[in-house]
């Protein structure tokens, strides 16, 4: 490996080098990954292969053959290699040598993406990568990134909680559990979040993260809004190019909802939102050094537990195999010990009578799950309840309401299609800076908004959450998200009146 690389060799597992619409029937395509040249090929009848790229003839490119049937032909003398890399016909020959194959690589095509497996001994593959579900769940959007850096910095991110308020800006995060089985690693996070990236300013999000690592390719994240019911589906493939710099294959999915012109939006919000939150890390992953053996502080997640599980997948060389990475923290003082010994007194009270004894989960002499203190400001955004009498007392309110200044250039028309008892319909023009609000029925809204009447007035005086309303179904959006995210900028529920 190459001097700044730490590690003996690649990792061994299943990793992305590519999305199944990449390669159509009939196409071949060379991609470059663990510092090697690999051929992609899909036959007439749409089997997809992977092989080496050197013929075993007189050493032809095979990424510049062509798909002839079920077969790739190599460019110098056309001889013809099947999906599993044996060659099956040689034009001017009735006998083929019994070596004239190429290495096919270990193949699956999982959930849109083409994976192969890696093993520096060239081994057969011990596991297999996990199939997700996919009813219910929005079509793949996806993404490819290219950096400096190693692959087993990126699911290390899944436990470094103290990182997500300096380049995440997330606030407040605790691992709730952490399960390491074989190849496999589950996290459980949960974090207070500002709604900004996902285009939700004003609101302040609770969110819980369920992450499983299958080896050092494929971390996949459930994120759920819990106040909001929203829930996501981030998927993230890093694969070595060379010693020292990866690719990253991204894909990004949303529970389908209710309204599929809702869930259309939302999908769109989190994909965007995950192209501009997750490579934030970019920079500092591409110049970093590795350390081995890192001084760590209490607040830092299980680092020194991740790092242990990850030398499986090396080839280490055998008076190192054993030797596991010892993070060093750093020293505890009195403090630090009044503290870990309320915290355990605190979690022994809380649990249940008949619990059976042990190590608490946020133990972090055991786990070194640690909640790092909240920062002034943050935490759960508290609205006044009962603000409005009736929904009249709403929209008899809005044009007094009206902020020019978050209005800005904005032209739009907001339309309310209210049901039930007290229904009724309304609407607000936006133009040149001023709000004209009127009973009624627009002819051309940029955003409608149906639900009952009785929904609406509690989500306006803080009982129910918008996004949860619109994501279970309890009203309907027609138009921007967005733009009804605004809404409570343009219209300030606490301003004067």
């Amino acid at each position: 490996m190459a001097a700044r690389s730490p590690f003996p060799s690649f990792p061994r597992g299943w990793f992305v080098i590519g999305f199944s619409p990449d390669i159509a029937p009939g196409e071949v395509k060379t991609v470059h990954y663990f510092s090697q040249d690999i051929v992609l090929f899909r036959t007439a009848s749409g089997v997809l292969s992977a092989v080496d790229r050197t013929c075993p003839h007189l050493g032809a490119h095979l990424g510049v053959g062509k798909v002839d049937g079920e077969c790739l032909r190599c460019p110098y003398h056309a001889w013809g290699y099947d999906a599993t890399g044996r060659c099956v016909d040689i034009p001017y020959a009735q006998k083929i040598p019994p070596k004239a194959a190429v290495r096919a690589w270990p193949l699956r095509e999982v959930n849109g993406c083409i994976l192969v497996w890696y093993c520096p001994r060239g081994e057969a593959p011990t596991w297999e990568p996990p199939v997700l579900e996919e009813d219910g769940w929005t079509a793949n959007q996806v993404v490819r990134w290219e950096l400096d850096g190693f692959v087993q910095d990126v699911a290390e991110n899944t436990v470094d909680t103290a990182h997500l308020w300096p380049v995440h800006h997330v606030g407040p995060a605790e691992v709730l559990s952490l399960e390491q089985q074989g190849h496999s690693m589950h996290v459980l996070l949960r974090m207070t979040a500002s709604g900004a990236p996902v285009e939700m300013p004003d609101e302040t999000h609770e969110v819980e993260l369920d992450v499983t690592v299958h080896g050092l390719g494929m971390v996949v994240s459930a994120t759920q809004v819990l106040n909001a019911d929203l829930r996501t589906r981030q998927r993230i493939y890093p694969v070595p190019i060379t010693e020292t710099r990866m690719a990253i294959f991204g894909v990004n999915n949303t529970r389908k909802m209710a309204d599929p012109a809702y869930t259309k939006e939302i999908d769109d919000i989190f994909y965007r939102a995950f192209l501009a939150d997750f490579p934030r890390d970019f920079p500092i992953w591409s110049t970093k050094t590795f350390v081995d053996r890192p001084v760590l502080a209490a607040g830092d997640g299980p680092i020194g537990k991740y790092r242990k599980w990850c030398r499986q997948f090396y080839d280490w060389p055998a008076e190192q195999a054993a030797a596991a990475p010892q993070a060093q923290p750093a020293p505890e003082g009195l403090i630090g010990r009044l503290t870990r010994v309320a915290r355990r007194i605190r979690d022994l009270a809380q649990k249940p009578v008949g619990a059976p004894a042990g190590g608490s989960a946020h133990d972090p002499d055991e786990q070194e799950l640690v909640a790092p203190k909240k920062r002034p400001g943050e935490g759960a955004v508290h609205v006044q309840a009962g603000r409005f009498p009736s929904v009249d007392s709403y929209f008899d309110t809005l044009e007094a309401r009206f902020d020019r200044a978050a209005a800005g250039d904005l032209e739009a028309v907001f339309q309310w299609v209210l049901t039930g008892d007290k229904g009724r319909q309304h609407f607000v023009e936006i133009r040149g800076g001023q709000a004209q609000s009127k009973p009624g029925s627009h002819p051309e809204p940029t955003l409608t908004i149906e639900m009952s009447a009785d929904d609406y007035l509690m989500m306006i005086n803080g009982e129910l959450n918008g996004a949860r309303a619109f994501s279970t179904g309890r009203g309907k959006l027609r138009g921007p998200v967005r733009l009804a995210m605004k809404m409570q900028r343009l219209f300030p529920l606490e301003r004067a009146v």
